[in-house]
């Protein structure tokens, strides 16, 4: 009796609870190392999210197993609003990649909204004496299975584009897994690896320093971050795909608390300033949308991305 009525008191609670939200720091959790992408991303999200409540928001950076480490910590938090996760196509994805988690990659979030949309990028080391896509297809067909291109992790969103990429071509190379973005991009421009595909922020700084070369953007059409370079349509070979970044709760996180934090970060990505630099840096833009088109937007991405898993027959322990 006495456990029932703490229950039913907690619930009648949550009303209030998400009224009052924020009422103390709010954590942001990225599954990758500080400086990437994603980590960018968060941090201005989270900044302007500071000035508007008024409320510490911080962004922690929990990298390992493809995202999996973070999806748990985040998985398992209480769903109040509190503990966030601010996923990629990658991290998001490889839930569905490992045979063993501790959650279900497709019931423990709450998805909030969707930041950016953006193509892929690929990329090859000035070691490489390629100049374009056809030439690094040529090569490859060439010497199979001896150049090696590297990836955020494996079975992540740019493994998984490397892959299509490699299958489209006809070509056969040896994935290079790194704990992030930034030392894959290090380890490409040292000429560790001789080609990767990544995110077009990360990899333009390099491609600006003339340490590796931007061969070409995975979208339909090409990029305004970086205009000069072509898709891999227009090279020949009928691959187009897409990287996303979003924020997350919990399952079971209250509607009220996930529509404010949709609405209010929606308002913060729409403004001019926040759309040009998502379309100079990332290459990407968005439309304002609901919780609910997200998780529809979801649904579809995670379908085909899974179709892709099982063609390439990617599987992680």
């Amino acid at each position: 009796m006495k456990r029932s009525l703490c229950a039913l008191l907690a619930l009648l609670a949550l009303p209030v609870a998400a009224q009052n939200y924020p009422a103390k720091t709010v954590r942001t959790i990225v599954p990758f190392p500080a400086g990437g992408s994603t980590d960018v991303l968060a941090r201005m999200v989270s900044q302007r999210l500071n000035e508007s409540y008024g409320q510490l928001f911080i962004v922690e950076d929990r990298p390992g197993a493809t995202g999996t480490i973070a999806g748990a910590l985040v998985a398992k938090s209480p769903p109040d609003g509190y503990t966030l996760i601010m996923h990629s196509m990658s991290t998001y994805t490889a839930g569905y990649l490992y045979r063993k988690l501790s959650y279900d990659a497709a019931t423990a979030f709450a998805p909030i909204v969707n930041c950016t949309v953006n193509p892929f990028y690929l990329l090859s080391a000035l070691t490489l004496p390629v100049k374009n896509v056809a030439d690094l297809v040529a090569l490859a067909r060439r010497r199979p299975n001896e150049l090696t291109f590297a990836t955020v992790g494996m079975g992540s969103g740019g493994h998984l584009a490397a892959e299509m990429f490699n299958a489209a071509a006809g070509i056969k190379a040896v994935a290079v897994p790194y704990k992030g973005s930034v030392p894959a991009m290090t380890a490409l421009a040292s000429g560790e690896v001789v080609y990767a595909v990544n995110n077009i922020l990360d990899g333009q700084t390099f491609v600006k320093q003339g340490k590796m070369r931007g061969l070409a953007v995975t979208g339909a059409k090409r990029s305004p971050a970086v205009p000069d370079v072509p898709t891999l349509i227009e090279s020949g070979l009928p691959v187009e795909a897409n990287l996303w970044t979003g924020l997350f709760a919990p399952a079971g996180t209250p509607k009220t608390i996930v529509n404010k934090l949709n609405e209010d970060i929606g308002r913060i990505i729409d403004t001019p300033q926040m759309k040009e630099w998502l379309m100079n840096n990332l290459g990407g833009e968005i439309t304002r949308h609901t919780p609910e088109q997200f998780s529809a937007f979801l649904a579809t991405d995670s379908a085909r991305w899974q179709a892709v898993i099982k063609q390439i027959g990617v599987q992680l322990d």
